[in-house]
């Protein structure tokens, strides 16, 4: 989804004037976290799925691991007002996985109305550790992945809160950024 916000900023950034070169003047600091919490979370999902055993007994601790890393990241860089709205999506999110054994909880409903119903499969499997089914004793399940983003989008998908809230700031700091000086 970040993904896909993110392209979709800059070209509305670039639509509006925006320059991309300004991006490089965001006064980050700690990137390497951000970058570590992401790598953690890809290699938690691609060797996960690929059975090894030490990954998928020690998964959901790592996963709790990557969010502190990118959270630490956020606290270094809520100078930046975008940043602080990326964090509290971030941190909503880390607060569903903590309260979850360390995953995401996936509504089954959700899932089938955004047509994506092979990734029930995945999320069946004891190799994929980030994610999980909804279930009656789940924590905070308002605040799981329930929102289904169905086709017409171009990539279905599920969202959470922290989600939708991490988006928008992910937006307003590209728009910003590109289109005028972040301070």
């Amino acid at each position: 989804m970040l993904l896909d916000v993110f392209f979709f900023s800059l070209v509305v950034a670039l639509i509006r004037g925006g320059k991309l070169r300004r991006l490089a003047d965001l006064p980050l600091k700690r990137i390497e976290l951000i970058i570590l919490g992401f790598l953690i979370q890809f290699g938690l999902v691609f060797f996960g799925q690929k059975s090894f055993s030490l990954l998928v007994k020690w998964g959901a601790y790592l996963h709790i691991l990557s969010y502190l890393f990118i959270l630490v990241a956020m606290w270094y860089n809520r100078h930046i007002r975008e940043m602080r709205i990326i964090g509290l999506g971030i941190l909503i999110n880390f607060v569903v996985i903590l309260a979850n054994g360390g995953q995401m909880p996936v509504s089954v409903d959700a899932l089938l109305r955004a047509r994506l119903m092979d990734f029930l499969h995945l999320l069946s499997s004891k190799t994929y550790v980030i994610h999980t089914i909804l279930k009656e004793n789940t924590q905070l399940k308002f605040l799981a992945d329930i929102i289904p983003l169905p086709p017409p989008y171009p990539r279905p998908r599920v969202l959470s809160v922290g989600d939708i809230i991490m988006a928008v700031g992910l937006f307003i700091l590209i728009q910003r950024s590109m289109v005028q000086r972040v301070s």
